[in-house]
């Protein structure tokens, strides 16, 4: 026992704590989302927590430099299988991004958020000075590949996902300015080009984003519910197994995308508003890990998990409030699916051997 609270206190107790509630209180509403319509849901992602989190545990006992030594071998079987989707796939609600394996269902292009964040930590962890526009370049030849394939999925929402870490590593590896105001204005210049290229379904969710009133009971349906969800459950909820919106069907997807929808609705502001600060200070925690850290592709990988927690997190709760598009990307460690919860959970554990090596390095300064 006392191993493993040295263990424990080798890496960063707070950052572990904060993820394992966030983790339990998954599992705690991925039953109260799904047991009036999945029975044994919930039980399946209490199996996919555990098997995060021994995973994190084992990798947080690995240098996690020997990790992104292989992250091309890795990055080469995500891309295969990302292509293997497109052939053999599974195709659920119009979507093919799983591949069946017996009684799971693993999606690709989960784990490649965490394959693009070590190839891209591998990458600019080896410039020395300011990034060059070759750097930039080969970055972004790396992570176009699985962007584009999971696009064919289509998977907009996962897609943006597998790309934001990316951007805020270039950026945060002193870019030119001039790079910044070229890409700004590509960016603006470009998007009527994007406009015309997305799919139908997902020009019909931005416009329900800005008027939900012309398509209430059509692609605004979800997010109406969801707002009147939330909305009810005023400071403290109704209580939990006592939502109306979820438990009387009136919220789709309440187990995937809209769990948060359920959280408000059962468990009110107060438990909403402290889940939202726990994502904030675990990403944010991250993040000062990568400022401790003098390794670079330490670094790199802190910066870059962090805003993949953050964002997502922000966005997916974004949308079931009805400020962002729905775009169907999941609540880091919370929605159901266990591509997303155990790719988190090793990122959360490379994060915290990182956290072990610079607690280390601090310690040989001071002697």
């Amino acid at each position: 026992m006392r191993k493993v609270i040295d263990f424990i206190k080798s890496l960063d107790p707070l950052l572990i704590t904060a993820v394992l509630f966030i983790v339990f209180w998954g599992v705690i509403n991925m039953y109260s989302a799904t047991v009036h319509e999945f029975k044994y849901l919930y039980i399946k992602q209490g199996v996919f927590a555990l098997t995060g989190i021994v995973s994190a545990f084992i990798v947080s006992s690995i240098d996690y430099r020997k990790i992104v030594k292989y992250s091309i071998i890795f990055y080469i079987i995500g891309v295969i299988l990302l292509v293997a989707v497109l052939f053999w796939g599974k195709t659920i609600l119009g979507a093919t991004r799983w591949i069946s394996l017996g009684p799971v269902n693993i999606q690709p292009s989960e784990f490649m958020k965490l394959i693009i964040i070590l190839v891209t930590a591998r990458v600019l962890g080896q410039i020395h000075g300011n990034i060059r526009i070759t750097d930039i370049l080969k970055v972004l030849l790396l992570v176009s590949v699985p962007v584009l394939l999971t696009l064919k999925q289509p998977d907009l929402g996962t897609s943006v996902m597998i790309l934001i870490p990316v951007l805020v590593g270039i950026f945060i590896a002193n870019i030119p300015k001039k790079y910044i105001i070229a890409s700004i204005v590509l960016a603006i210049i470009s998007s009527p080009f994007v406009w015309h290229h997305l799919k139908e379904y997902q020009k019909a969710r931005i416009l329900a984003f800005l008027k939900p009133e012309n398509d209430p009971f059509g692609t605004a349906y979800n997010i109406i519910q969801s707002q009147i969800a939330i909305g009810s459950g005023k400071i403290f909820g109704k209580g939990f197994l006592k939502g109306t919106q979820s438990k009387l069907f009136f919220l789709p997807e309440q187990h995937t995308d809209f769990i948060f929808s359920t959280i408000g609705e059962e468990w009110g502001f107060v438990i909403s508003a402290t889940l939202i600060f726990l994502y904030l200070f675990v990403g944010l925690r991250i993040i000062y890990w990568g400022n401790k850290t003098e390794e670079l592709t330490g670094k790199y990988i802190c910066y870059m998990a962090g805003s993949l927690i953050t964002f997502q997190a922000f966005i997916n709760i974004a949308m079931t409030m009805g400020l962002a598009p729905a775009v169907g990307i999941p609540l880091p460690m919370i929605s159901y699916g266990g591509s997303s919860l155990v790719t988190f959970l090793i990122l959360i554990g490379i994060v915290l051997n990182i956290v072990k090596q610079t607690k280390k390095d601090i310690k040989q300064i001071k002697f």
